[in-house]
């Protein structure tokens, strides 16, 4: 009869913490999607005026902001998705894409982050591209 309480509680035990670590994935797989939204938005949105574009750049950072405050693990992880958006993004692009220098900066931003584990030459040369305005 212990033994069937034992194996029982294990049982229960094991499945609660399978729920918990599946919740916790679930989370941090909804901060990459929202980071591959928020790239894919920055990169394509216009403005119709250069206060809107200082007003959406700054929501932007605050957001980034609060959420590094509230949930670190949650914010590394979005923070290397959207260093991987932007990379994409600037290879896609290959020097035909302009942008703002708002954008500009914030991609300086991205591909500088420390916690980027996944710095390479090949992510360097890249920032040097997309941190390069176009001359026309």
């Amino acid at each position: 009869m212990l033994m069937r309480v034992q194996t029982l509680l294990t049982v229960v035990f094991i499945l609660v913490l399978a729920t918990i670590v599946s919740a916790q994935e679930n989370e941090l797989s909804f901060y990459e999607e929202q980071a591959q939204k928020d790239a894919h938005l920055e990169q394509t949105s216009t403005f119709s005026s250069l206060e809107d574009e200082k007003d959406f750049w700054n929501d932007q950072v605050r957001y980034e902001d609060d959420l590094k405050n509230q949930n670190s693990k949650a914010y590394k992880v979005y923070m290397n998705q959207k260093i991987k958006s932007y990379s994409e993004h600037a290879e896609a692009c290959n020097n035909h894409c302009t942008h703002s220098d708002y954008y500009y900066q914030q991609a300086s931003f991205y591909f500088t982050y420390k916690d980027n584990e996944n710095s390479s030459k090949e992510t360097i040369g890249t920032i040097v591209q997309v941190a390069s305005p176009r001359i026309f």
